[in-house]
């Protein structure tokens, strides 16, 4: 029996605000760069006041640390979904950073290229669910003997990320005239041989 309570009217009327002011720092980042948007051009989108940006952000760099959040989110749903689990190792692996593809499309070029500086120590943080999904991946592949053991599954998807952080962004320095989820597959697929059993 699930205890859990039905968020309140309030609470989810929170949430629909945030999520507005959260869109429209997307679209304006996108329009203007995130040097050039403003808070105020955030709030003039979203229809909201600069008080109700700072409640749910502190600050410009705040939807940064959202999106990450978010990224999160969509990678626990994923990897708790049938699709994870269908294929060989070397598909589900492939198909996992499809979702990345998806998500670095999603978040925009503009963005995205914010996202992938040395400053971005977000990339640092251990235990996030995006890691942590491919860890669950590459460990149920290696102990059904599908990928080799020359490297633990912490290794193997922090070497697997390294990798996808620098094609997107090879991506950003080409100002995504290339289709990131073709080269996500390209690259990979490359490298893929090196661990499949």
């Amino acid at each position: 029996m699930d205890t859990r309570k039905a968020p309140t009217k309030r609470r989810l009327k929170t949430e629909e605000v945030k999520n507005g002011v959260y869109i429209a720092a997307l679209a304006v980042i996108g329009e203007k760069g995130f040097e050039h948007a403003t808070i105020r051009d955030i709030t003039s989108r979203a229809g909201v006041t600069i008080g109700t940006f700072y409640h749910h952000f502190k600050s410009k760099d705040g939807v940064l640390e959202e999106a990450f959040i978010r990224a999160d989110k969509r990678f626990t749903e994923y990897a708790a979904s049938p699709e994870s689990r269908r294929g060989d190792a070397a598909e589900r692996i492939l198909r996992y950073f499809d979702r990345y593809a998806d998500l670095v499309e999603a978040t925009g070029y503009d963005l995205s290229k914010h996202f992938y500086t040395y400053r971005n120590k977000q990339f640092m943080r251990k235990g996030r669910r995006m890691q942590t999904g491919l860890v669950e991946i590459l460990s149920e592949a290696q102990a059904g003997g599908e990928l080799k053991r020359t490297k633990d599954p912490e290794e193997l998807c922090s070497y697997l990320f390294v990798i996808a952080r620098g094609i997107v962004f090879h991506w950003c320095l080409n100002e995504a005239s290339e289709d990131i989820h073709d080269m996500m597959r390209d690259y990979l697929s490359v490298i893929m041989p090196v661990f499949v059993a």
